[in-house]
């Protein structure tokens, strides 16, 4: 008995078909009607043919389909969105050197004095670095120079800054010390008279900044107690206050030791931070876990640019979030550069074609997999005290 007139055509779209099993359901799909007493339906008749038609034009849609996506661009690496860099122009740096080194002080030739004698060691500073175009594009490379600096206050306890109170202010000042000694909690502490005390040496970590993010140009640095220094203030930070609120010897102090350790390790001038800048809960991703120097911090009396105006890389870069608490603690200024950021990371999704709960989910889980990797990273090297090795450690999902 010869083939119906519709079995060449169905032949030759099955050939079509590269895997056997897909070919197999084709055939049975588009098989024949059964017939009543060598009759078809005219109904069962008129679908069969309808399906013949259609399934030509859907293999051909799906070969268009999956042409263009292999066509389509790999996504870009990521970078400050456009218009958002931080990147600021810094003057030239004077040189700064050792005038005299005794026991127990340091003396600089722009006037500073740094007091010694409570100074501790830690673990040497061993931290990555990791590439701001992520694992598309780069290596960690693996650092010991300080790449920043965190300005902190002690949140303790403060009584009038009167001079009938001096022998007071000296004894808190001095069990201050002791306690921040023990817990290695910042590098530097300028108390209120303006005196500067090393606490931990340059060359260690610090445990000042516990988990916390920050983002320049070329790099993107977690857990900023190994790749920044910690200079904290005796003072406390009220919310939303919008002056500085230290004794102008602080001040002083604060921009002597500033031009000192930027122009000893080159920082530039967008790496000079506030706690809260770079502070983030990882539990709940939101910023701001800790909360001093929320506003108010002098920058320009410093000799820094107002980074306050710096979008908060923890945003843009991985998705983080600020609650009410954060916002309500920041000043004016802050409280632009959270919007600027959150403003950025909504372009990042647009660009991504993504909506914006979704490419959150993606930003933070790149977080959480390259917080899991420096973690372990530092948990390895915590005995190193080697320099800039210069050499690349793999990004997880890296080439």
């Amino acid at each position: 008995m010869g083939r119906s007139i519709e079995q060449p055509s169905i032949e030759l779209v099955a050939r079509h078909i590269g895997d056997p099993v897909n070919r197999l359901r084709f055939l049975k799909a588009v098989a024949p009607p059964p017939t009543r007493g060598g009759r078809s339906g005219p109904w069962r008749a008129f679908f069969h043919y309808l399906l013949l038609a259609i399934v030509p034009l859907m293999l051909v849609a799906a070969f268009l389909v999956v042409r263009a996506a292999a066509r389509a661009p790999a996504p870009e690496a990521w970078k400050p969105p456009a218009g958002l860099s931080w990147s600021v122009v810094s003057p030239a740096l004077p040189e700064v050197w050792m005038v005299e080194k005794g026991s127990s002080e340091e003396v600089f030739s722009n006037g500073l004095h740094i007091d010694t004698r409570f100074a501790v060691s830690n673990h040497p500073r061993s931290y990555l670095a990791l590439p701001l175009n992520g694992p598309a594009g780069g290596r960690a490379v693996r650092r010991s120079v300080p790449a920043g600096i965190v300005f902190h206050t002690t949140e303790s306890l403060q009584i009038p800054f009167e001079a009938q109170r001096n022998r007071a202010l000296k004894r808190i000042g001095e069990s201050l010390l002791q306690y921040v000694g023990r817990r290695c909690a910042y590098h530097y502490l300028i108390d209120r008279f303006g005196r500067v005390f090393r606490v931990v040496a340059e060359q260690d970590a610090a445990n000042h900044a516990g988990y916390s993010v920050w983002v320049d140009d070329h790099w993107r640095y977690l857990n900023l107690n190994e790749s920044f220094l910690g200079v904290s203030f005796e003072a406390r930070t009220e919310e939303g206050q919008s002056d500085a609120r230290l004794s102008p010897a602080q001040v002083r102090s604060a921009a002597m030791l500033t031009e000192l350790l930027r122009g000893r390790y080159r920082i530039p001038v967008t790496n000079c931070v506030t706690h809260l800048q770079v502070s983030v809960n990882p539990d709940n991703m939101c910023v701001g876990y800790h909360t001093d120097w929320a506003s108010g911090f002098p920058f320009e009396q410093v000799g820094l640019p107002d980074n306050y105006s710096l979008a908060l890389p923890s945003v843009v870069a991985f998705g983080f979030v600020c609650d009410p608490a954060v916002r309500e603690a920041a000043g004016p200024r802050l409280l632009r550069a959270i919007e600027l950021a959150e403003t950025a990371f909504e372009q990042r999704a647009a660009a991504a074609g993504m909506r914006l709960p979704a490419y959150r989910k993606t930003a933070q889980r790149e977080y959480r997999t390259l917080l899991a990797y420096v973690k372990k990273a530092q948990h390895e090297t915590r005995d190193a005290s080697d320099g800039d090795s210069g050499q690349g450690d793999r990004l997880p999902g890296g080439p």
